[in-house]
């Protein structure tokens, strides 16, 4: 026993050694596979705050954010996540005012550990949490229609609780709206937010307004001095002759006088009426800016004008021709016998242009393009002047024979007749002189 005792101590440099050894080889394996790695996370880790004093709250919002370089294994590197790190600020302890803050890093992932975090602290106001109650104010853009008058206005609520940091809130005079009632003929009514404002009239920020929006009705009614009439156009005078007059309008189709409310109640007719527009011999649409015809001491509110349009359109209509076919295509060294030779056109369109047709303007053609000798029956196709339309041909077809012309002699000149008598005279002389 006391052998093998002295065998351990004396051996025990060398077994100690031989540990060690075996340890650091196992720790160069290790690392070949598995290597340590020092390096900055790719993505930045969103920094969060404990909650501060309960009478106590953070001016602003919080959203900061910190890059962290950490030292860990190559596996565990390439599974990192942001939600393996916690940052964190402690405001525990701290009271009102501009507090310079570290940040806190923690990676719950084994092996790691954190090198560096940028940045290392936060710069963050802390104030104590206020509230009041300031009133609603409205403010009211344009005018209504002229003619018309707008109410007192009715706001719904007219106050609300302004809420948030105590520096802040006090600056607070107010919430603010804003809406137009220009050229509002009816009451106006709207859901509108409303805003903080302070003393100068700028946007206080940081705080809350409870509620955030508020109902307004503006009523808005007509004024016993002014009156909105119905415009009349006048004409004169009648369209050229074929053409018709399809519609009339108005823009705008009412205006608005003002005078006193005797003379308004007098017109009782509820409209007004036009200068006289001419459209004596129009054949297109006639578009003027007539004046108006008003009554002694009811005068046009300044700057309304109106314009009338009178369309006009020719009447349309029907006309039946006769006329005789012309032959195209016909191949050279025939002929065309046509049965029948001429006939019946119904055309449409406008009354004044079928009046005017020449004999030119309409055409009926054969066309015998390819055709053999024989008998055919052909479509005629009518060619018509502009805006007038064929609508039909009577007969629809006409039957044409196509044959070889037959060749007609030729005369000859009496000279050439006398020439040929006279030598047959003096042929036979010679042969009885024999």
């Amino acid at each position: 026993m006391k052998e093998a005792l002295r065998w351990v101590l004396g051996n025990l440099p060398l077994m100690l050694m031989a540990l060690v050894l075996a340890a650091l080889a196992w720790f160069v394996a290790l690392q070949q596979d598995n290597p340590t790695v020092e390096r900055t996370f790719r993505r930045p880790i969103p920094v969060s705050v404990t909650e501060p004093a309960e009478d106590l709250l953070i001016v602003g919002s919080f959203d900061e954010e910190v890059q962290v370089r950490v030292q860990t294994t190559r596996n565990v590197w390439d599974t990192l996540e942001v939600e393996d790190f916690e940052a964190t600020v402690d405001l525990s302890g701290l009271g009102p005012g501009v507090h310079e803050v570290p940040v806190q890093v923690v990676l719950n992932r084994e092996p790691s550990r954190i090198l560096e975090r940028e940045p290392e602290t936060v710069v963050l106001e802390l104030d104590e949490r206020a509230n009041r109650v300031v009133p609603v104010r409205l403010e009211v853009e344009g005018e209504p229609e002229v003619g018309y008058v707008a109410r007192p206005k009715v706001v719904q609520p007219r106050d609300v609780t302004v809420q948030g940091p105590s520096s802040y809130v006090t600056r607070v005079v107010g919430a603010f709206a804003t809406m137009s009632i220009d050229g509002a003929e009816e009451d106006v009514e709207e859901t509108l937010s409303v805003r903080p404002r302070d003393s100068e009239g700028e946007t206080v920020p940081y705080v809350s307004l409870t509620p955030d929006s508020i109902d307004v009705r503006i009523p808005v009614e007509p004024s016993g001095y002014h009156d909105t009439l119905s415009v009349k156009a006048v004409l004169t005078g009648e369209v050229a002759s074929g053409y018709r007059i399809t519609d009339i309008t108005i823009e705008p189709p009412t205006v608005t006088v003002f005078g006193d409310p005797a003379d308004l109640a007098a017109l009782e007719e509820g409209f007004i009426e036009t200068k006289p527009i001419n459209v004596t011999g129009a054949q297109e649409d006639v578009v003027v800016r007539p004046g108006l015809g008003v009554p002694a001491k009811v005068t046009v509110v300044p700057g309304q004008q109106v314009q009338v349009r009178v369309s006009i359109e020719a009447i349309q209509s029907s006309l039946t021709i006769t006329s005789t076919p012309e032959v195209q295509g016909l191949e050279p060294g025939y002929t065309a016998t046509l049965s029948p030779d001429v006939v019946q056109v119904v055309l449409n369109g406008p009354l004044p242009k079928l009046e005017a047709l020449g004999p030119d303007d309409v055409r009926v053609v054969l066309d015998l393009f390819g055709l053999e000798p024989g008998t055919h029956q052909v479509e005629p196709e009518v060619v018509a002047a502009e805006d007038i339309t064929p609508q039909s041909v009577i007969p629809a077809t006409i039957q044409v024979r196509i044959s070889e012309a037959i060749p007609t002699p030729t005369p000859r000149s009496e000279s050439t007749i006398t020439a040929t008598v006279t030598a047959t005279i003096t042929s036979t002389e010679t042969i009885t002189g024999q």
